[in-house]
């Protein structure tokens, strides 16, 4: 009865997805061209991903933005939009929308409580912390954590393919095979995660590594990646047919609100999106993914990282086009606030 009650209540709130075009959210080529410009220039510092070294072979001056709406309509601007560049933790939230959808509940997967902690550590590292799981789905531990869904990789690249549109989607074996010799962190994670009865079997254990490792090493463009997150930002719905259940997508967009970013999500998010969540994804491959449910999606592609492994490009881009993108009733920063604090930033 009480149930019943609550979903009747729930329930009211259904309304229609708006589904606005680019140009109707003020989003055209001359206007992403102006900022593509503004983020190139403020983009002047960040270094590549040295701890990964076929990542520090890339060209650094590529950069690119691309963006569509949930009509169809993509726009792309700037000399990477055709590179084709290692995804890395931008696939974390597919890996933890895989899981789910392959039927485990989140609970088995990791807990949702973000932290300031670094992408590379976790407190189920910490034997004193009585941790069993990952504390959030989107850092290291907790994709490995999903990454023991898989049970074949092709079925994985399958699902990526579907999402992308792009049956040639392919694992850069070069950044695989580097990742997987000098990925000696992550292996401690995936013994710890054994040791905390998450994985059943060392050979689990192994396997799951294996996977996260060749996920992260999928090469795809911006385009790729923006098409995928369309999907993710019409619920789930692709050419009119459900391919992804769109609770599994609210749980993953709610972890990218939290965590995408890593330790200066918080920081990013006052500036990009205000009072508003901002659902995105950084890799240290130099992507960032933007996810705007109802509205559209965007990928930013620059390989110089700031100190959090976060484009520097890109998260300059994405203060513009996320207002851009959202709703125009949004409460956000004016524009003189983020102004100042720009400027604070790069004098400190």
């Amino acid at each position: 009865m009480k149930e019943d009650l609550l979903k009747q209540i729930l329930d009211s709130r259904k309304q229609s997805i708006s589904t606005p075009t680019l140009d109707e959210m003020g989003v055209n080529s001359e206007m992403l061209q102006k900022v593509y410009e503004w983020a190139n220039s403020m983009a002047s510092y960040g270094e590549l991903a040295s701890y990964i070294p076929e990542l520090t072979k890339v060209d650094a001056s590529k950069t690119a933005i691309v963006i569509g709406d949930l009509n169809q309509r993509i726009i792309a601007v700037g000399n990477g939009v055709d590179v084709k560049v290692s995804i890395q933790s931008v696939i974390k939230p597919f890996l933890y929308i895989y899981a789910l959808e392959k039927g485990l509940s989140a609970n088995q997967i990791s807990y949702i409580e973000a932290t300031a902690l670094k992408f590379n550590t976790d407190a189920v590292m910490q034997p004193d912390q009585l941790k069993n799981l990952p504390g959030h789905p989107l850092n290291n531990a907790g994709a490995i954590s999903s990454a023991g869904s898989i049970d074949c990789f092709d079925d994985f690249l399958g699902f990526m393919r579907l999402l992308t549109g792009n049956e040639n989607l392919e694992v850069l074996l070069n950044i695989f095979e580097s990742e997987m010799q000098t990925n000696g962190n992550n292996r401690a994670i995936a013994q710890r995660l054994y040791e905390t009865g998450r994985f059943q079997s060392q050979q689990k254990s192994n396997i799951a590594l294996e996977y996260y490792t060749k996920a992260c090493a999928i090469g795809v463009t911006a385009y790729d990646i923006t098409t995928a997150c369309l999907v993710l930002a019409n619920g789930g719905r692709m050419n009119g047919r459900q391919v992804i259940k769109e609770d599994n997508i609210v749980r993953a967009i709610n972890a990218m609100n939290t965590y995408g970013l890593y330790e200066h999500t918080g920081e990013i998010s006052l500036l990009a999106a205000g009072a508003r969540a901002l659902s995105c994804k950084s890799g240290v491959g130099g992507l960032i993914i933007n996810v705007d449910p109802g509205r559209g999606a965007f990928c930013t592609y620059g390989s110089k990282l700031d100190s959090a492994g976060n484009s520097v490009f890109g998260k300059y881009a994405l203060i513009p086009l996320n207002n851009l993108l959202a709703a125009p009733n949004g409460m956000r920063l004016s524009s003189e606030e983020i102004i100042r604090s720009l400027s604070k930033e790069q004098t400190n």
